[in-house]
């Protein structure tokens, strides 16, 4: 099937950021909460249309749905977090080039929500040359590597689920005013010279009694 699909590409003004928006699903029902941004991104403003995850993949490019419904299914069955590079195809047939953040909500138990934010880099990605976006894309998920080392090695220093050993690194992260990925580095680094107990420490966590010292 052919789609005859328009693209807005025009650069950026200087001092201008990327549109995004934030949304939080309810598994179980379906239904979605967008805020304002992310309504704007779909073309549509709030109370135009009511949002669920079937609209949702309804405006993912055709290419993209299975990825995208793979990334979704993964964190309802495993938690934790994840990040995808796709494509938005707004009300009015415009294609979207944006990265989505995605994460299970805290809480015990089994994922019963997803909550994220959707990133419009379609202005972005036609400013930069083809390779530096590629670049850019390809240490957004470097730093996911590296976030996910840093959580198995709390997981399994901790005995704690993946979406706790996320809250911890984020707790971090904003008690010392550090990027998320910078203080994961550090874990990973900490590991490497076999150190752990020493960052964690640092942190102002205690491991259980009986933990098996590894690096």
């Amino acid at each position: 099937m052919q789609h005859n699909l328009k693209t807005y590409s025009f650069p950026l003004g200087a001092g201008k950021q990327c549109p995004s928006g934030t949304f939080h699903l309810d598994l179980a029902s379906g239904r979605c909460d967008w805020s304002d941004g992310l309504f704007a991104i779909h073309g549509y403003a709030r109370g135009e249309v009511v949002p669920t995850e079937a609209l949702i993949m309804a405006h993912k490019h055709p290419e993209d749905r299975g990825p995208v419904r793979e990334l979704l299914n993964e964190i309802r069955s495993s938690g934790g977090q994840g990040a995808l590079f796709h494509r938005i195809i707004d009300c009015q047939g415009r294609e979207h080039r944006v990265l989505t953040l995605a994460q299970a909500c805290e809480g015990h138990g089994p994922v019963t929500a997803i909550q994220g934010v959707v990133m419009d880099l379609t202005r972005t990605v036609a400013a930069e040359a083809s390779r530096e976006a590629a670049a850019a894309v390809a240490g957004a998920y470097a730093n996911k590597a590296t976030i996910e080392q840093a959580k198995g090695i709390i997981m399994g220093r901790l005995d704690v689920p993946a979406n706790e050993a996320f809250t911890i690194l984020a707790a971090r992260s904003q008690h010392t005013n550090t990027k998320l990925a910078a203080v994961a580095a550090e874990l990973v680094d900490a590991a490497g010279q076999g150190k752990v107990t020493a960052a964690l420490q640092r942190w102002g966590i205690s491991e259980p009694a009986g933990t098996r010292i590894w690096s």
